[in-house]
């Protein structure tokens, strides 16, 4: 079943709160009229001008201008520089000198060439550890677009249901406006008392400021998805998309196993443990030799320049404690790590499983509503209109139904908007889509 705002405000104008036979001298329901005068189809008219916005478009445009999504690309782009360079062999090195003096071997080394080549396991540890993050990259790229997924989605939800409590607001002014008129006609006719003069103008009053609520909670969700989706300020969206209720069955353990395998956070906390081991296997070989290879130009005797090519391994002969440190500072970065892997399974499972409670919820909200409730409501509001132009039911006794009609209107807006940020939560915290989820 679906829900827009146009859908909701024809639901209101089926079942007005006004009699069915107005009396002699009352006007019929027009346009309603905004706090300030001006007719609520002006503001409709404006609309026709507005951007059309369907939930898929929102999200290609928030994906392609936001700037937590290029943040995430830049932080991507660096790991990919970073993996590059650690697989890179070490620079080479060259001194240039001038000897004063003679009959000394350093002193006849005008040009040295040197290159070191690194033994043992030293640059596959440090591949390794690059790798690693840039793996973990990728995950927190996945992350910052499906929270940016979820953003975008609730604004937009938020959006139709903001949009859709505004008409039911305009149809509120409308039959306040009609039953004023009316009482005012039927006082001054005298065939009821100043109460209802009273009691309509209080209706009155109270709809035109939950119009004025509803208008300026709309302008706010509209402006908050255009924010989102870099469109520029002050712009007009006309949301494409319903509010949809199609529930589905999913199983809770099932949910937490796919969001331990799919989850973003978890997958980039686990590549980072990666690193981290690496990092520490780094420290602990740095006592491993290195191969180099120097040439050399210059003279013993000045008066005979010559070359010269050497070959050899340099040994570390002593650590005094810079090493072991290294070593221990990575062995307690990786006991960090398990204790964060192990915390985000634990988020995981606990959002995961409060997602799915919020959405079991929200499900039987609006199942509650299809079951009768609006029929319920909507009969109970017909037997009041009839009641009182058969003179049965009393002035106060319409009003109340119109205001239960109204809220119970309301309330299923709301709910429709409930489901669906709570199902978009719920596969956000799984780490998939229901076509893809168990």
């Amino acid at each position: 079943m679906l829900l827009s705002a146009s859908a909701i405000a024809q639901t209101g104008t089926t079942a007005p709160g006004v009699p069915q036979s107005t009396p002699a001298g009352v006007p019929s329901p027009t346009a309603a009229q905004s706090t300030t005068g001006s007719p609520v189809s002006s503001a409709q008219s404006q609309q026709i001008a507005a951007q059309r916005l369907s939930l898929a478009d929102a999200l290609r445009m928030a994906q392609a201008r936001s700037y937590l999504a290029a943040g995430s690309a830049a932080r991507l782009f660096g790991a990919d520089a970073r993996v590059r360079g650690a697989r890179m062999l070490q620079n080479p090195s060259l001194i240039l000198s001038k000897a004063v003096g003679n009959n000394t071997g350093a002193f006849g080394q005008d040009i040295q060439l040197t290159q070191t080549f690194e033994l043992g396991d030293k640059r596959r540890q440090r591949v390794r550890s690059a790798l690693a993050d840039q793996s973990a990259s990728f995950a927190d790229r996945a992350g910052v677009l499906a929270d940016l997924t979820l953003t975008v989605q609730t604004a937009y939800f938020e959006s139709l249901r903001s949009e859709a409590e505004r008409q039911l607001a305009i149809d509120a002014l409308t039959a306040a406006q009609t039953f004023a008129q009316a009482a005012a006609t039927q006082f001054e006719a005298g065939d009821v008392p100043r109460s209802n003069v009273v009691r309509s103008g209080i209706e009155q009053a109270r709809a035109e400021q939950l119009l004025q609520t509803a208008e300026t909670e709309s302008a706010n969700r509209s402006a908050t998805l255009a924010s989102l989706i870099g469109m520029p300020a002050g712009s007009t969206i006309a949301l494409t998309d319903t509010l949809a209720f199609t529930p589905k069955n999913h199983s809770l353990p099932a949910l937490q196993e796919a969001a331990l395998r799919n989850r973003p956070e978890l997958q980039s906390a686990k590549r980072l443990r990666e690193s981290r081991l690496a990092a520490l296997h780094s420290a602990r070989i740095q006592g491993q030799p290195d191969l180099f290879v120097e040439g050399i130009h210059g003279s013993f005797d000045p008066a005979i320049p010559g070359d010269s090519l050497r070959v050899g391994v340099t040994f570390p002969l002593f650590d005094y404690g810079r090493n072991r440190a290294d070593a221990g500072a990575a062995k307690a970065a990786l006991q960090e790590q398990d204790a964060v892997v192990s915390e985000t399974e634990r988020t995981v499972r606990l959002s995961v499983e409060t997602a799915w409670r919020t959405l079991e919820l929200a499900r039987r909200s609006v199942e509650s509503f299809r079951a009768g409730r609006l029929d319920r409501a909507s009969e109970l509001l017909e037997m009041a209109r009839t009641g009182y132009a058969k003179g049965a039911n009393s002035f106060l006794e319409l009003l109340d139904a119109q205001q239960v009609y109204r809220l119970e209107q309301t309330d299923y807006a709301r709910a429709l908007a409930d489901f669906n940020i709570a199902a978009a939560t719920l596969q956000r915290a799984a780490g998939g889509t229901f076509d893809t989820l168990p």
